[in-house]
């Protein structure tokens, strides 16, 4: 068990909005800009079609990056990836990353058959009817990486880059998760990312941070190796990257907890879990500390309170009950046990998520402002909320993708 260590909480921490102004795009519906500053996106492409680490994507893939798409020596009907469902998909991506919304590429395979495929991003609108340069190959290649998610899930990004898409932080999307940088379509591919600052702050199913079996793309700074010390900053809060070693063409991908998974919360110190007691799906159960068990009781949801709010507060409703953390009574006084409910609306079932160092979180109560707390609280004792202007080990809780 670690000694805890105090350390000054400025109460701006707390309530100074986390980011920007935008909204949350649905799949269907494209994309919208706030302000010129970046832009909304979802991934869900589980791999790119025909990329290997030997050959680019542009090899033996009915794909080339001279001629325009729209033509049959840019993207061929006959072979390559118009002519299989993963090779369509990545056709999907294609389009999305290159034409801006309101655009569309129409192609068939060879059976004939015709597919629409929306554009939504507007990278490269030249190669629809002209070529891709090596700088349009490299900002492609970026927005075709950091649109992979191995299991196939869609999850909403916001994507950051000076080249078209623009600079500005989200709200919505709180977690900076890494940047993609490189070129995939030479042979072999150059195909590279780095971590961004939060990586291991609430990974994502299917993404860094979340021991992602099968992605296409390498860090080429080591393992868990940060873009802060390899890449350039920019924006007026350097919150996006400019170059990443040679490559000038980088996408910084923006995120927010994965709301269709749940996570387990953990505080280090005590080497203890947020757990149901008892295994209750009553109103008013307890939630206590235990060991990690892996039970469906120590599993937890992570749900944005709003959208559009910019204080990153969210409620955690329990996968065993379905019911929300909550204080006891609604209680604004330290000390007040940590309980279960049915969802009120009520800001004493909203936690605003703190991000600070070691890839840890604190968990403030928007209600009453103070802080999720184990110090103290024996094994199946209840958790309580206690301290607020200054925390230690045992107000730190890491959060993780449950097994």
């Amino acid at each position: 068990m670690s000694t805890p260590s105090s350390r000054l909480l400025a109460v701006a921490l707390i309530s100074t909005p986390l980011f920007g102004v935008a909204c949350v795009p649905a799949e269907d519906a494209g994309i919208h800009e706030s302000e010129a500053h970046a832009l909304g996106s979802f991934n869900g492409l589980s791999s790119i079609n025909g990329l290997s680490s030997a050959n680019g994507l542009s090899s033996a893939n009915g794909l080339s990056s001279a001629n325009g798409l729209s033509s049959a020596n840019g993207l061929s009907s006959a072979n390559g990836l118009m002519t299989t469902d993963g090779g369509r998909k990545t056709v999907t991506y294609l389009v999305k990353c290159a034409l801006a919304a309101g655009d569309s590429l129409v192609k068939k395979d060879q059976n004939n058959v015709s597919y629409t495929y929306p554009g939504q991003l507007g990278l490269a609108p030249q190669w629809k009817n002209g070529a891709c340069d090596t700088a349009c190959q490299e900002i492609m290649s970026a927005c075709i990486m950091a649109h992979v998610n191995t299991t196939g899930t869609n999850i909403s990004l916001w994507l950051d880059s000076r080249t078209t898409l623009g600079l500005g932080r989200s709200p919505a999307h709180p977690i900076q998760e890494s940047a993609f940088f490189g070129n995939i379509f030479v042979s072999p591919p150059k195909a590279h990312f780095c971590n961004g600052f939060d990586w291991d702050r609430g990974p994502a199913g299917g993404r860094i941070g979340a021991g992602q079996s099968g992605s296409p793309y390498t860090n080429p700074f080591g393992t868990n190796a940060l873009c802060k010390n390899h890449c350039s900053t920019v924006g007026a809060s350097g919150e996006a990257y400019g170059s990443c070693g040679s490559f000038t063409k980088v996408i910084t991908v923006f995120r927010d907890f994965d709301s269709t998974k749940p996570y387990t919360i953990c505080n280090p110190a005590s080497n203890k879990c947020l757990d149901v007691y008892n295994w209750s799906t009553a109103n008013g159960g307890s939630i206590a500390m235990w060991p990690a068990t892996g039970a469906i009781n120590q599993k937890f949801y992570f749900e944005r309170a709003s959208v559009a709010s910019d204080s990153g507060t969210y409620r955690i409703r329990s996968a065993l009950s379905g019911k929300y953390l909550d204080t006891n009574g609604g209680s604004t006084s330290p000390g007040a046990g940590l309980i279960q409910y049915q969802n009120s609306g009520a800001t004493n079932q909203q936690w605003n998520m703190v991000q600070i160092v070691a890839g840890s979180y604190l968990m403030s109560n928007l209600k009453s402002k103070q802080l999720l707390n184990a110090a103290g609280i024996p094994q199946g004792g209840q958790v309580v909320q206690n301290g607020s202007g200054s925390y230690d080990d045992f107000q730190m809780w890491k959060v993780t993708l449950a097994p």
